[in-house]
């Protein structure tokens, strides 16, 4: 459970974003520390709690409201193997250059690099590749590199 601010219009229970960092303007706020220090940056979180309180975020002069946020699961494909649920694994992303098949968004993620490292929460199902890779969807959370 992490408390962090929120943009008021996209504040509520389910809204999932990704963290992408923070702005020079963020340096200036004294509410840093609570909004975007808290978050682990390139990781997508999801709103389960929304309070009252509300702040003005120096960005764009926006209403932010404090809210809870647990890390959010991706969706993405994996080279398929004998994978158990909850094992750790390196995730090499795929050189894929088929930008209409309706698996590329799982299998080339933008915010996975080829160091990146997931945990299986969950098996979804096998997938059907035009390259002919044997891939699997799966549920899984981003862990941080050691």
């Amino acid at each position: 459970m992490v408390i962090t601010l929120v943009e008021k219009e996209a504040a509520e229970p389910d809204y999932t974003f990704t963290h992408l960092g923070a702005s020079k303007i963020c340096d200036q706020c004294p509410l840093k520390k609570v909004c975007v220090d808290v978050l682990k940056e390139n990781h997508s979180y999801k709103v389960t709690e929304v309070r009252k309180k509300e702040h003005i975020c120096l960005i764009e002069n926006q209403p932010m409201l404090v809210c809870v946020v647990e890390e959010a699961d991706y969706t993405i494909s994996v080279t398929h193997q004998k994978y158990l649920e909850n094992i750790l694994l390196k995730r090499n992303p795929l050189k894929c250059k088929e930008i209409l098949c309706e698996n590329y968004d799982f299998c080339m993620p933008p915010i996975f690099d080829v160091t990146s490292k997931v945990k299986v929460q969950d098996i979804l199902r096998e997938l059907t590749c035009p390259l002919d890779f044997k891939l699997v969807l799966i549920k899984a959370k981003k862990v941080e590199k050691e």
